[in-house]
């Protein structure tokens, strides 16, 4: 030893702990595979990816590189190693609690979803967070809030009107509560009840609400079909009166009055750009919708033929009305409109008339769900469209054992049809559709992305054979391509099958 070693004894020691606390032990370690980052970028062979914990501490590079003994190797030879996928559009929340492992949704490599969606969410969030947290959930969950919950609950059952001044300010405080405890902005449905009978005013008062907070506002808004570029106008005025970013939920040309408005769609946004407006969407990969009975008639005019019947011809016509669930008959699941009224010998548009007096919210108070339907009513080409649009990104607007596909097969289904077969984007491009753009929506700074320090949220899958499974007849059925989902450094799908674990976390705004 030199002499005055000793003296550097305690800095050596110093620097060997730092060293320690920067690169700790490896957990996990991704071998063989390519790497789409998600930004966008080209695709980068040649590299390991090295997880800590919860988090990415190294990506190295391949050759030379030797895992530590007792360290789990993946071997991703043939796939694609992405950031997890972000659901902007979900419904999971509804049944997290009951099916705290949500296969359905972490099997197509959701790794976040964010709930509170179509202005319905649990008021106040904070009770519902500590549940969730106290449960433990196979994926993280963040929430937006619910408009037509805080109508509901600054209302009561007095909400088939605008609001007044003091309802407007209960709803205001409520939401700030919300915003403070961690929601990432507002939600409203407004083709939906209780949602339809605001006012522009009463939705921009409300919103900004959320400014100070950075939130954003989303909806699905006022027409999806005959007057739908209308509703895409009224998104923009709340947000541009809020000064508030905003994003069209499962963006569509619902009906068939709205098809081959596309170019329309198109100059609308050329005009929010001009504006210095943020505007963004999601969309689902299916030309048919899951909605309710009562979405057919946006007049509310349900005993009025010649609008019930304008109403769902201009939806698909009976034939493409089809019933995926309805309380007072179990007998009409799987079934169309058409099919239904032949059985019982009924005009259809008597039969859906009759459907919505037995459905009655009014009468059956405290029974939720009490039918759904998918409506075959959009183009392929509006979807394509929408998903060349580098704002647009992916959604599934689907839940936990949801009667729609899309709930078990949005993500396989966006990158095994659109990228790899239709090609309507580059495999980089589509990977940040599903990644860093929801991630740069919501102001997620630790993930979305492949990189030092970033949480390890990811998905290995196979470009070659990923694709969808679930069907209208099996809509949970699981995907193909997808053998490995990590959730903050767990694994929660190995080789195509669930492990059970829980590492999801309530992710929170600000926190």
């Amino acid at each position: 030893m030199f002499p005055g070693a000793s003296l550097f004894q305690p800095f050596i020691l110093h620097l060997a702990l730092l060293f320690a606390a920067v690169q700790p032990d490896p957990t996990l370690v991704i071998i063989n595979t390519r790497i789409a980052d998600g930004t966008g970028g080209p695709i980068v062979s040649g590299k390991v990816v090295v997880v800590s914990g919860d988090t990415i501490t190294k990506i190295a590079d391949q050759k030379g590189w030797k895992t530590p003994t007792g360290v789990r190797e993946i071997d991703g030879t043939g796939l694609v190693l992405s950031p997890g996928f972000i659901d902007m559009h979900n419904h999971s929340d509804s049944k997290i609690l009951d099916k705290p492992g949500a296969e359905s949704q972490i099997r197509q490599g959701i790794t976040t979803f964010v709930g509170g969606q179509d202005g319905g969410s649990q008021v106040p969030l904070a009770p519902f967070f500590e549940k969730v947290e106290k449960t433990g959930i196979a994926l993280n969950m963040a929430s937006t809030v619910g408009f037509g919950s805080l109508r509901s609950k600054a209302m009561g059952d007095d909400w088939r009107r605008a609001a007044r001044p003091d309802e407007i300010t209960k709803m205001k405080i409520l939401l700030d509560q919300d915003m403070k405890d961690g929601a990432f902005g507002l939600s409203s449905g407004i083709e939906y009840e209780p949602d339809s009978y605001s006012t522009t005013d009463e939705l921009v008062e409300v919103a900004k609400t959320i400014k100070p907070y950075g939130g954003y506002y989303v909806s699905h808004v006022r027409d999806e079909g005959e007057h739908v570029l209308d509703s895409w106008r009224e998104l923009m005025t709340i947000a541009e009166r809020a000064r508030i970013p905003a994003q069209i939920s499962h963006i569509k040309f619902g009906s068939v009055s709205a098809w081959h408005q596309f170019p329309k769609y198109t100059e609308l946004m050329k005009q929010a750009d001009a504006k210095g407006l943020k505007i963004t969407a999601d969309c689902y990969p299916y030309n048919f919708w899951h909605s309710t009975l009562r979405v057919l008639v946006l007049s509310r005019k349900y005993d009025d033929l010649g609008e019930v019947k304008r109403g769902v011809d201009d939806n698909g016509g009976p034939e493409n009305i089809i019933l995926t669930d309805y309380k007072p008959d179990p007998s009409y699941l799987g079934k169309s409109l058409a099919q239904i009224a032949k059985e019982k010998n009924m005009d259809p548009y008597q039969l859906y008339m009759q459907m919505i007096r037995d459905t009655d919210p009014q009468t059956h108070k405290g029974e939720e769900d009490m039918e759904s339907i998918l409506g075959i009513s959009m183009q392929e080409e509006d979807i394509k469209g929408f998903y060349k649009d580098p704002r647009v990104m992916v959604s599934s607007d689907g839940a936990i054992d949801g009667g729609h596909p899309r709930g078990a097969g949005t993500y396989p289904r966006f990158l095994g049809r659109y990228v790899r077969e239709y090609k309507v984007v580059s495999l980089e491009e589509g990977v940040r559709k599903i990644t860093s753009l929801p991630a740069s929506v919501l102001g997620l700074n630790d993930r979305g992305r492949i990189a030092d320090g970033m949480k390890a949220d990811l998905v290995l899958f196979n470009p070659d054979t990923v694709i969808d499974r679930s069907t209208i007849k099996d809509p949970t059925a699981g995907p193909e391509g997808i053998p490995y989902v990590i959730v903050n450094g767990q694994v929660a799908v190995d080789k195509g099958a669930a492990t059970g674990a829980r590492a999801g976390r309530v992710l929170r705004k600000g926190k």
